[in-house]
């Protein structure tokens, strides 16, 4: 249960550490009007849309092959955000396919807490959701201390690249397997 929710602390610590420092982010590489930003967040709501339901599609397949394949994305497109964004299409395209993997991860995160838990799923799944407020403090935190410490806004999405690195390696090297089929009662 602690690994099933630790991964959720860090799914969602990697996607807060750039959406909350996003428009500082965005403006720094882009260059963009604030108008161009609100854009940027408009398609970062699509994206979230977009990853919800492939994210649930996939698990119902599978549970960790879903959070293996969209956290391995979403460590790519963080990585790529600070080259691709040098371009307002390149941003467009990146906050899309962010937000897309950004939100695929929940589903099967939240399947993850369920399935370990499954007697108590009220509960496990009100743990959970504070998890990902943990993970929200976590990558606010993580962004502001890459901030601070003088490394500048580029070096944010990397910072979420690296905490969505650790969660894919919790996924990976978790001691306790996790059954593939959901459950048709829950």
């Amino acid at each position: 249960m602690l690994s099933a929710l630790l991964t959720t602390v860090l799914g969602a610590g990697a996607m807060f550490t750039l959406y909350t420092y996003i428009s500082p982010v965005l403006n720094t590489l882009t260059h963009a009007s604030s108008l161009f930003i609100t854009a940027m967040l408009v398609l970062i709501g699509v994206g979230f849309s977009l990853g919800n339901y492939l994210g649930g599609k996939f698990a119902d397949r599978s549970v960790s092959g879903t959070l293996k394949g969209f956290l391995l994305l979403l460590m790519a497109i963080m990585l790529a955000i600070p080259l691709l964004a040098q371009s307002q299409a390149g941003a467009a395209i990146s906050m899309i396919v962010w937000g897309a993997a950004t939100f695929a991860v929940v589903p099967p995160l939240q399947m993850r807490v369920m399935r370990v838990a499954h007697e108590a799923p009220g509960l496990s799944s009100s743990v959970n959701i504070g998890a990902f407020n943990l993970g929200n403090a976590l990558g606010a935190a993580a962004g502001g201390a890459v901030i601070s410490g003088g490394l500048g806004y580029a070096f944010v999405p990397v910072m979420g690249a690296i905490i969505a690195g650790l969660a894919l390696l919790l996924v990976w090297f978790s001691g306790r397997a996790q059954p593939e089929e959901a459950f048709a009662s829950q």
